[in-house]
């Protein structure tokens, strides 16, 4: 067994990374030994650790670090969550597998993330149209005690947390960069009390925002998930890359259709060929049923397959569906039209 304290260190380290540390641990618990880096001479940690002299020799001052760190973690009531360890998330570890985050930092109701639990993703410059789909999914979602995962960024992660709080649910902000630099935004900051939300950062805590850690943070947004939903997605970019990760790594992915698509919704179609699930209305309000049967399933453990679509369904239920929004009812489209072309000219 690590302690908290050293794998943080070498964390801190130079030369070491998360894939790394984690072979170190497996390393360890197959030794069947309890270590203490700070009573280890240079020679015992590269026998124990196999790790290079180089990298050892950085290790006391990484440790030093640490325990500032650990410090810090501590004043500001900031959790580590390290995998395969009480408090850590199961869904996440038993979706993503060798490919779950090592730690997470969590501060909050941490017991939200053994709840049920849908993802959203979606475009930072969304149209109001999508931004009300959204804000009416979460709503709808809080109502069934479902928490709102999602990335706490501008457009539609904002309007998916915001409705949730505002319904008296529960949300998820699972951030791209250190947790240290969260900080309460206008949009949630009066709807925010000490049970209702959790934060959460793979990334170490002080490190600032990256565009390739928000391609990450995406993809354990799909693993702490027992179902996601894309509401408007370009052809490329981090909700595009999202809603590949929900498809591979086999999360139930729906997807908001829209008849008059804005331009930030240009990738919805792609997932609904790719098997997604669509996302209409019933009746002027959002119908869910189908979303609501896929977390229940998932936690479960019902298997759920989704067959590729070649094809775009007809609207066959006449006033009891609204042409212009989102929401399918299950059974109703049952005739396929042939493809047609795109826009632009490409299948």
């Amino acid at each position: 067994m690590i302690k908290e304290r050293d794998i943080l260190a070498l964390l801190l380290t130079k030369g070491l990374g998360p894939k790394g540390i984690g072979r170190i641990i497996c390393r360890v618990l197959f030794q069947n030994t309890e270590i203490d880096l700070s009573l280890m001479s240079t020679a015992e940690m590269v026998q124990h650790l196999d790790v290079k002299p180089n990298i050892v020799d950085e290790i006391p001052a990484s440790i030093d670090k640490a325990d500032e760190l650990l410090r810090e973690l501590e004043i500001e009531g900031i959790k580590i969550l390290i995998k395969g360890r009480a408090g850590y998330p199961d869904r996440l570890l038993k979706t993503l597998k060798e490919d779950a985050p090592l730690l997470l930092f969590a501060r909050g109701n941490i017991k939200l993330l053994a709840e049920k639990a849908v993802g959203f993703c979606g475009s930072r410059k969304a149209s109001e149209k999508g931004l009300a789909v959204a804000g009416e999914c979460s709503r709808e979602l809080a109502k069934r005690h479902i928490n709102v995962i999602s990335g706490y960024a501008h457009g539609v992660d904002l309007a998916a947390h915001r409705a949730a709080l505002e319904a008296g649910g529960v949300t998820t902000f699972v951030l791209a960069e250190g947790i240290m630099h969260f900080r309460l935004k206008g949009d949630v900051k009066n709807l925010i009390t000490e049970d209702n939300h959790v934060v959460v950062s793979e990334y170490m805590p002080k490190l600032p925002w990256l565009a390739r850690n928000a391609m990450q943070r995406n993809k354990t947004i799909c693993g702490l998930s027992n179902a996601v939903v894309v509401i408007e997605s370009g052809l490329k970019g981090g909700t595009f890359e999202a809603g590949k990760a929900a498809l591979s790594i086999g999360r139930p992915l729906f997807v908001a259709e829209y008849a008059q698509p804005a331009e930030s919704a240009e990738g919805n179609a792609y997932f609904l060929r790719q098997g997604a699930r669509f996302l209409r209305k019933k009746n002027g309000a959002a119908y869910l049923e189908e979303l609501f049967q896929a977390v229940e399933k998932d936690e479960a453990d019902v298997p759920q397959r989704y067959e590729h679509k070649n094809a775009v369904f007809d609207e066959k239920a006449g006033d009891e569906v609204e042409q212009l929004s989102v929401w399918e009812l299950p059974g109703m489209y049952g005739r396929a039209k042939k493809p047609e072309q795109e826009k632009d000219g490409k299948k």
